[in-house]
Order: C-alpha cells, then sequence, then structure tokens
C-alpha cells in the first residue's frame, strides 16, 4: 500500500538528498569522476534544484511518498494558477516500475479531472518517465533544450 504525507524538512532532509543522488547514478557512471567531484558536483546540482523548484512553485506541495510506512519517494505538485503542475516524482530505484508512479499520477488526473485543470510536466530529454507518461495520456506540447513539456488534459464535463 502506498500513500503520501507532507514533507518535514529535518525528518526527509537525509532521505531526499539519497533519494536525490539516486535519481543521478546512472547519469554519473559514464562520467568517470572521482568520489569527491561526483559529490562536489552532486550537492550543487542539489541546491540548484530545490532554489529552482522554490522560485518556480512557491506554493508547492511537497509529500514524501511512503510504502509499509518507508519513505520510497517523492511528490512535489503545485496547483496554483490555471493547471495543477506536477513538478517531480521521483522514486528509489527499487521501486520504480512496479507501478507506484502509475498509481499517483492516476490519483493526480482524478484531482485534476474533478476541478477540470489540466496537468503540465517537464521531463528531461531522455528520461524512461517519458514512456510512462504517454502511456497516461500526457501529450508533448514544446520541447525545448534539456526538457519536454507535456500535458494532460481533462475529460470535459457536460
Amino acid at each position: 500500500m502506498v500513500h503520501t504525507r507532507p514533507f518535514e524538512h529535518e525528518q526527509d532532509e537525509a532521505f531526499i538528498w539519497e533519494l536525490y543522488c539516486s535519481t543521478r547514478i546512472e547519469e554519473m557512471a559514464l562520467w568517470g569522476w572521482s568520489e569527491s567531484d561526483k559529490l562536489a558536483f552532486l550537492q550543487s546540482q542539489y541546491a540548484m534544484q530545490q532554489q529552482s523548484y522554490q522560485m518556480q512553485f512557491p506554493a508547492q506541495n511537497h509529500q514524501i511518498i511512503l510504502r509499509s510506512g518507508q519513505p520510497i519517494g517523492r511528490l512535489i505538485t503545485d496547483a496554483s494558477g490555471d493547471a495543477l503542475h506536477l513538478v517531480d516524482l521521483s522514486l528509489l530505484p527499487a521501486y520504480r516500475g512496479q507501478g507506484v508512479g502509475s498509481s499517483i499520477i492516476g490519483d493526480l488526473q482524478k484531482e485534476a479531472q474533478a476541478f477540470q485543470l489540466p496537468i503540465r510536466l517537464r521531463v528531461l530529454q531522455g528520461n524512461p518517465a517519458f514512456r510512462l507518461y504517454e502511456r497516461l495520456h500526457f501529450i508533448v506540447t514544446d520541447s525545448t533544450g534539456l526538457y519536454i513539456q507535456m500535458e494532460w488534459q481533462p475529460v470535459l464535463q457536460k
């Protein structure tokens, strides 16, 4: 059973750092960097990501995804404005490909449907999550630089 709870800074910061690092392992393995160079790079990228999310989505809702009471991921959304923004959905590697992401996004789609809001997101070019979003009826709305913009539209209610 998977559920979410609010992010608690002091309690969850170490987990969020571990999660972030786990999302970059495969990419960084190809670079041949020393462990100290990898750590310095990850720390700077992590700090920039957190700042960027805060600047772009100040009303964000930051949740920890739990399975059997253990943190396995995070979900950041922002419902301010004219859309529900899926800012970040990250899972530890052991929990990817098991339907957790599909379940979380399905719940977001139900919420967005109830409020007649589209869901918007950005996904890094080449990220395997792109296929998940396509399966869940997100369409590409823009593709510039490193990121692909995608959107899911609710069924219009009569």
